[in-house]
């Protein structure tokens, strides 16, 4: 941070912010998506979010529009991956992007590791949100295995 008379300038103080914020807004979207809270969830999304699935995943696709967060869950919720546990690992936030590490834990099977990675707006809301599955074939083949 770079003072100039003594006092931070106002840009640097709004900078140290944001990473809290964004931080807070992932929080609360994941406790809105996990109780079904929609019309929550989706006052915190960008009107043109973009979601995107790898091609090698029982799910994959780009989700776009407010109603693509619903849309990716209602898939993955149909899946034996509904089913899991979201273990949270570690998360950051650093300038317009927060990152979680997590853990999918299967009722059978071995976890999952993967990190979702959001992009935020400049007003605040997630403009894209990309998960990375470390394994998509394990992905793949713990959905398999459950719809037997």
């Amino acid at each position: 941070m770079q003072a100039f008379g003594g006092a931070i300038m106002e840009e640097e103080v709004a900078q140290i912010d944001i990473p809290a914020r964004n931080l807070a807004t992932a929080e609360a979207l994941y406790g809105a998506t996990a109780t079904g809270n929609w019309a929550l969830a989706e006052s915190m999304l960008c009107d043109d979010l973009i979601i995107t699935e790898a091609e090698t995943l029982p799910f994959a696709g780009t989700y776009s529009g407010k109603g693509a967060l619903r849309e990716l869950y209602a898939k993955v919720l149909s899946t034996s991956l509904g089913e899991a546990r979201i273990e949270v690992l570690n998360k950051m936030a650093a300038g317009n992007h927060v990152v979680y590490l997590l853990q999918l834990v299967p009722p059978v099977g071995e976890p999952l590791e993967l990190v979702e990675v959001f992009h935020f707006a400049e007003d605040g809301r997630v403009a894209a949100i990309k998960p990375y599955y470390y394994n998509s074939a394990a992905v793949t083949a713990a959905v398999a295995r459950a719809n037997g």
